[in-house]
């Protein structure tokens, strides 16, 4: 097996031999894992594959202290299997109520002729043409939209700014479903070290299916999903350059899209602190996460904004 812990030759339905892609004229060398629910995840943790300690001499997924990475390593772990707890019946609470309004749809229309109806064209009428009326019609279109969030933040992060941003996160993929879009919902972890990156994906909703409540807070509001069982996958990896200090930086928005290929048009979740989410104010958090994410071609903001607000002040009473 050499030095390396070679898990893609145990377990290639979720660790992949490293391959080179270039981002920015620069080759790197990426280290892919792919888990398609939270129970293929505990799987592979529970099987305990054997870990990289050339690039990491301590795991730290397991020496982090509880304030900075939350709940042990092994308790982490059960957690990707077990009923959820009181936190999790807080979130839904304010997600539900939160979630009352649809998002708020620009209409585009477009004038088309018609046999009746509408405003008569009168040349048209003289001439005898048969569609001499002219009416302005909904455009009616299949709307689909992808959401890219990553799982990666730096670590001066907060629990509540997690909290936070999916809190926004969930209501925005359900007022978007809500409102007739098809959205496609990836959830990946992303991080770089000298040349060599890391990258893991935690499919969370299934293709035309809706999105997985309990995964989307277990992967993106608890603390000890990244720096407890993330920073297990990475440890088990087989990257060849000292990560043990640092376990790599998080990427840029302008890198991923590039290396992932991502298209312009997707909706990207950054980490809280590039999106202006401080964790203190939930509508202030909200109003700079949309003013971020630049959803004013998709949506009406200002009176999906004004509906969000109304909801909030309603569950504050």
């Amino acid at each position: 097996m050499g030095k390396y812990p070679n898990n893609h030759l145990t377990h290639e339905d979720c660790i992949f031999p490293p391959y080179q892609i270039t981002v920015g004229g620069k080759i790197y060398q990426l280290y892919l894992s792919r888990f398609n629910s939270l129970n293929a995840l505990y799987e592979y943790l529970k099987s305990d594959p054997p870990t990289n300690r050339m690039a990491f001499h301590s795991l730290a997924s397991e020496t982090n202290d509880f304030n900075h990475s939350g709940k042990s390593y092994r308790e982490a772990v059960e957690d990707l299997v077990r009923p959820f707890d009181e936190e999790y019946q807080e979130f839904l609470s304010i997600q539900k109520k939160l979630g009352t309004a649809k998002l708020q749809k620009i209409h585009k229309y477009e004038t088309v002729k018609t046999v009746t109806g509408g405003h008569l064209i009168i040349p048209d009428y003289i001439a005898g043409a048969p569609l001499c009326y002219e009416s302005e019609e909904r455009i009616q279109k299949a709307k689909f939209v992808k959401v890219n969030a990553t799982l990666s933040y730096h670590a001066a992060t907060t629990k509540k700014q997690l909290f936070n941003r999916t809190i926004i996160m969930a209501n925005l993929i359900q007022a978007l479903e809500k409102s007739g879009y098809n959205v496609d919902f990836n959830t990946f972890e992303f991080s770089r070290h000298s040349d060599e990156l890391s990258y893991t994906i935690i499919k969370i909703k299934k293709h035309g299916g809706r999105t997985n409540m309990e995964a989307l807070y277990q992967t993106s509001c608890k603390v000890e999903f990244l720096r407890r069982i993330l920073f297990r996958v990475l440890e088990t990896l087989d990257v060849e350059t000292y990560w043990g200090s640092t376990y790599g930086s998080v990427c840029s928005q302008e890198f991923v899209r590039e290396a992932l290929k991502f298209d312009k048009k997707d909706i990207y979740f950054d980490q809280p602190s590039s999106m202006g989410i401080q964790g203190n104010d939930l509508i202030g958090d909200f109003n700079r996460a949309m003013e971020h994410l630049h959803l004013d071609n998709i949506v009406d903001m200002e009176r999906t904004r004004d509906q969000i607000e109304k909801n909030y002040k309603l569950l504050q009473k």
